[in-house]
């Protein structure tokens, strides 16, 4: 099994760790097609939607706070609940500021948000993929840094 270009990404968010955690899920998404299939039907659906016009935004926006969703709903203590609220507050803004996109805009404003909602779309994504393994019986990357 190749690994998918959505993988090495999601392991940005570990730190010094990837290295160790980087085998540790490729081995156990390997022995668990199901997930890894639901998760880069995800990872696909995100980047269907990034292009620069307001509508594709309004996509990407949808499906991330979908994500935050998810990620509120299974959170595991309080810090990944205000991670959640803070970002779904954080989608809620950009989402007012796509709106204003309907009145015209340059491509540097178009563009300016495109990377605002990207950057944020990386934490996100980041998250919820190793929340979706975490939730699935997966190996979290706290576990690796104790040894």
């Amino acid at each position: 099994m190749a690994i998918p270009a959505w993988f090495l990404p999601a392991l940005r968010t570990i730190g010094v760790s990837g290295v160790k955690y980087g085998p540790l899920v490729w081995t156990w998404l390997a022995s668990n097609p199901d997930i890894a299939e639901r998760i880069q039907r995800e990872v696909q659906r995100l980047g269907r939607s990034s292009g620069q016009d307001p509508e594709a935004m309004r996509a990407s926006l949808k499906a991330m706070r979908e994500q935050v969703e998810y990620l509120r709903d299974s959170a595991d203590d309080d810090a990944e609940r205000d991670r959640a609220k803070a970002w779904s507050a954080s989608l809620t803004r950009l989402g007012h500021a796509v709106e204003m996109l309907r009145g015209g805009s340059s491509r540097v404003d178009r563009q300016r948000l495109r990377k605002h909602i990207d950057t944020l779309r990386a934490e996100i994504l980041d998250a919820f993929l190793i929340e979706q393994i975490e939730d699935a019986g997966g190996p979290a990357p706290i576990e690796t840094r104790e040894d």
